[in-house]
């Protein structure tokens, strides 16, 4: 791989660890400002994103904003993260084709990210789940695409790899039994943001 082009694998890596931790810390802000207090345990993400409060129902328009802010980061930075990651999957057909599937998944999950975040909960209801329901099926489905092909390849690391199948699981298991499980929401995003965080270091360290 020649300097630039490694260069620019890298970025991707750093682009998709630094859009995953953004979020977090983003959320947290918008959390600890919510109108009536933002419960962990029974708001959703999503209420993070509603035009009112989930508590009082008071104009929750700074939460909101930020939430945005936060959704938008992640799914712009997803894409060169993907594109990344594919650049590993290169050795064998079936590496390439499952790495093209895996990012063409992956990029696509990016506009429903962002979709599910300004189309708000508590106005617009019946679109804000259908698209979550799409980027979390979209997502899933690339993380299992992914974890494939980190098998096929000879080199990767495969307990690194296995966490994918954890991840994809969760992400199938949320959106057909526990959509409105605020725990299980929590736990199935934050290990997606995990997965994301640990490939990227591990690439990272292999570059």
């Amino acid at each position: 791989m020649n300097t630039n082009k490694s260069n620019l694998v890298q970025i991707g890596y750093c682009a998709g660890i630094i859009s995953v931790a953004q979020f977090i810390i983003l959320t947290v802000v918008a959390m600890l400002i919510y109108p009536g207090g933002y419960s962990f345990s029974h708001n959703f993400f999503s209420s993070l994103g509603m035009v009112n409060s989930a508590n009082n129902h008071l104009p929750s328009t700074a939460s909101r904003i930020i939430f945005i802010i936060a959704c938008t980061i992640t799914a712009i930075m997803n894409i060169p993260f993907s594109l990344a990651l594919r650049t590993n999957l290169t050795e064998t057909k079936a590496e390439k084709y499952l790495g093209w599937i895996g990012t063409v998944l992956a990029i696509s999950s990016s506009p429903f990210l962002f979709l599910l975040s300004i189309f708000p909960a508590d106005t617009l209801g019946n679109i804000h789940l259908q698209v979550t329901r799409i980027f979390f099926l979209l997502f899933g489905l690339a993380v299992i695409i992914y974890t494939a092909a980190f098998f096929v390849n000879k080199w990767y690391n495969k307990i690194i790899a296995s966490y994918g199948i954890l991840v994809a699981i969760m992400a199938i298991v949320y959106i057909l039994l526990f959509m409105f499980n605020a725990i299980f929401q929590k736990f199935t995003i934050y290990l997606m943001i995990l997965w994301v965080i640990v490939q990227g270091a591990y690439l990272l360290k292999k570059e």
